[in-house]
């Protein structure tokens, strides 16, 4: 198998896992899904956090916050609030279930951090500015930094008839 067909299989693999939840308190995180607890860490980092903050900060439309805001306050994760100067905008904050499972969050990140540089000092300094080129590539990619994709033919599925 020739390496960059071996590079491709690892970075699906690394994808496969990136896209499921591996915390270690399960029971903290039952019933949430990813992008409410990026939700409740962004309104934790937050100033004064709005719909539009949130948003641009998740890199997600405003619609699909609301959404996820929705569910937030059901479960009590998060209350909303206004400004005595400002009856319009629609404020949020963590409640004390909200903060918990923020700071579980942030314990998560943090393992995972130590892990993975842990890693990357088995390798060289050079190896590492060679494995940050590749990612920042790729990271460009999936942004549509890099404009042009290879326009390869792909093989279509035929229906059984």
């Amino acid at each position: 198998m020739k390496v960059e067909n071996k590079l491709i299989k690892e970075i699906m693999l690394f994808q496969e896992y990136a896209s499921t939840i591996q915390y270690g308190e399960k029971e903290t995180f039952a019933g949430i899904n990813l992008a409410e607890v990026h939700c409740i860490n962004a309104i934790g980092n937050l100033e004064q956090a709005n719909v539009t903050k949130i948003a641009a900060k998740m890199r997600m439309t405003r619609g699909a916050i609301s959404k996820i805001n929705k569910k937030l306050l059901q479960r009590d994760l998060i209350e909303s609030y206004q400004l005595p100067n400002n009856q319009k905008e629609i404020y949020y904050k963590l409640t004390a279930a909200g903060c918990k499972l923020y700071d579980v969050h942030a314990k998560c990140h943090m393992q995972s951090k130590q892990k993975k540089i842990a890693i990357i000092k088995t390798y060289t300094l050079e190896e590492q500015n060679v494995i940050l080129k590749f990612l920042s590539d790729m990271n460009a990619l999936f942004e549509n930094k890099k404009g042009t994709e290879n326009k390869k033919t792909v093989k279509k599925c035929k229906v059984a008839t």
